[in-house]
Formats: C-alpha cells, structure tokens, sequence
C-alpha cells in the first residue's frame, strides 16, 4: 500500500530519473549503445514500481514518464555515435494515447529519429498484447518513423522464435540466466548457438548479464555481436 501511494507522487514530482548501461560491440570493443535503466528518489526495486503502477491504473503513466525522463537524461551528442535502447511495455505500445505521445517526443527530440531502440520488455501479465493485430500496427508504426525495435528477455520455446520470424525485431536479446557460468556450460553455449542461427545482420543478438571474465570471453568465442553486464560497465548517470 506504500508504494502504490507513491506512485502518482513519483511522477507528477518527476523524482524518476535514468540510469545508462553500455552495450559493448565485440567487432571493435567500443560502445555500441546504452540501455536506459529506471530510478526513483527514494530507491524502489523498477519491477515493484511497475507492480504498483498497474494496481493503481497509472502503469502507463509510469512508462511515459520514464521514456521521456530516459531521453532527457542521455547527453544530445551522445546520438551521434550511439543507440539508445529504452523499455517500453506493451501495454503501452497499444495505449489509445500512445501515437500521439510518440509524435510529441519527436517534436521535442528530433535527434532521437534513427537513434532510439523500443526495449520491448517480456511481461508474463502481457503476453496476450503480442498476438493482437494493433500491437503489430503500432511496431509497423514506430519502424515507419525509424524508430528500432528490440525483443527483451527471450525465452527459449517455440513462441520466442515464431515472435522473431514474425515481427522481426532488430535486436534480441537474452537476460542474465542464459549467460551466468557460459564458460563452464556447455548447454548454455549451445542455446546461445542456436539464437545465433536465427539472428544475422538485421536482427542482432545481444547478450546481458556478463559479470566476468572468463564467460565474457567464451560470449566472442561464440561470435555474440553485443555484450552487455557489469564486467563492461555498471550503470550511472552520464553527464
């Protein structure tokens, strides 16, 4: 009850502010993008944020707010040489206000064109949003404006790679647990394997939660083209 009693507070206070992760590129070892993470003065866990935000009917709120607060807080010269990834809800994408909103944020940002990633997040609340035909009109939408798409925290099953073949993201990427102990598993190293068939110039794949050394290194071995963790870097706000 706490927290949902902050949540409109956080908000309209604007106490929400980013966090920026790099994305390392194995090609050349050098910064490929960053992923926006979200942050609330007083800290709370985003993932008991977001519960809250959608017992109280303001999730979309919450979400808007963070994408704008995302795009406020990356330095304007950072565009020029890197992506920024930012998470985004379905829920959202198929909000009524949604098109609007995105045409505001281009509006006041025009620099953002060509040069931000919809981190679309795998919620188990959200999972039926995929299949409807407005949720594909507004991915078609947000490409037509040359927005880029990315699929977040893949699952291994049937259904991820028929999301690939069908609305062809250009990124996917795999959370922590496909890349925890890789240099030791030869099981994780296969199923990394196979997204890798699946994947190719177009729709790269992007592999988080590197946190050492030695499964950093396997990850190129493998011939993962993005890299993201705390053995690259924490996230911190950019100045």
């Amino acid at each position: 009850m706490r927290v949902l009693s902050k949540i409109k507070q956080l908000i309209s206070r604007n106490s929400l502010h980013s966090e920026y992760q790099p994305l390392l590129s194995v090609n050349n070892d050098s910064i490929f993008a960053y992923e926006a993470l979200m942050r609330s003065e007083p800290h709370i866990n985003p993932l008991t944020l977001i519960e809250a935000a959608r017992e109280c009917d303001n999730l979309y709120e919450l979400d808007t707010a963070c994408i704008t607060n995302a795009i406020e807080g990356f330095p304007i010269a950072y565009l020029e040489n890197h992506y920024l990834f930012i998470n985004i809800l379905p829920s959202t994408i198929i909000h009524k206000d949604f098109e609007n909103y995105i045409s505001r944020l281009l509006l006041l940002y025009p620099k953002i064109k060509s040069s931000v990633v919809f981190e679309i997040s795998e919620d188990v609340s959200e999972e039926h949003i995929w299949n409807q035909r407005l949720f594909m009109h507004r991915l078609s939408f947000l490409k037509s404006l040359e927005f880029y798409i990315a699929f977040d925290d893949l699952s291994v099953s049937k259904t991820s790679f028929e999301k690939m073949e069908l609305l062809t993201p250009d990124y996917v990427k795999l959370d922590h647990t496909k890349s925890r102990n890789l240099s030791s598993s030869l099981a994780q190293q296969q199923l990394i394997s196979l997204f890798l068939e699946y994947t190719h110039e177009n729709m790269k794949l992007v592999l988080e939660g590197i946190e050492a050394e030695e499964d950093f290194i396997t990850a190129k071995k493998l011939g993962v083209p993005l890299l993201q963790g705390y053995f690259i870097s924490k996230p911190s706000r950019l100045a």
